[in-house]
């Protein structure tokens, strides 16, 4: 493995990345800011602070979305806080009630 400084490091479509470059996977669009560089073998990995994973360069696209990468909580929890509205509203819309039931037995004739 080699020191990250020594690294020269193309996305997908050959552009630079170094420590500090935005990225994006294009598998999961996980976005974040490379922190470090490592060579394997043959391949280039580049460590992104959002997931705090290494992922293959030739999966990565050099990106300019820059506060993309840091969720607000805030808003996450008023999303979240929308989702259970939503669902707890549909959770009575489905709910049946005074349900007449008649026993009698009816034949299909």
């Amino acid at each position: 493995m080699e020191a990250s400084e020594t690294i020269t490091a193309t996305d997908l479509y050959g552009k630079p990345i170094k420590i500090g470059t935005m990225v994006r996977y294009i598998t999961t669009r996980t976005l974040g800011k490379v922190i470090d560089l490592k060579k394997e073998e043959d391949r280039t990995f580049a460590q992104i602070d959002t997931s705090k994973l290494y992922y293959d360069t030739h999966y990565l696209t050099v990106t300019d979305e820059q506060g993309a990468a840091e969720e607000d909580e805030d808003t996450v929890k008023i999303d979240l806080a929308e989702v259970e509205r939503k669902i707890k509203d549909m959770e009575e819309a489905l709910k049946i009630k005074d349900v007449y039931t008649d026993n009698s037995c009816e034949g299909g004739g």
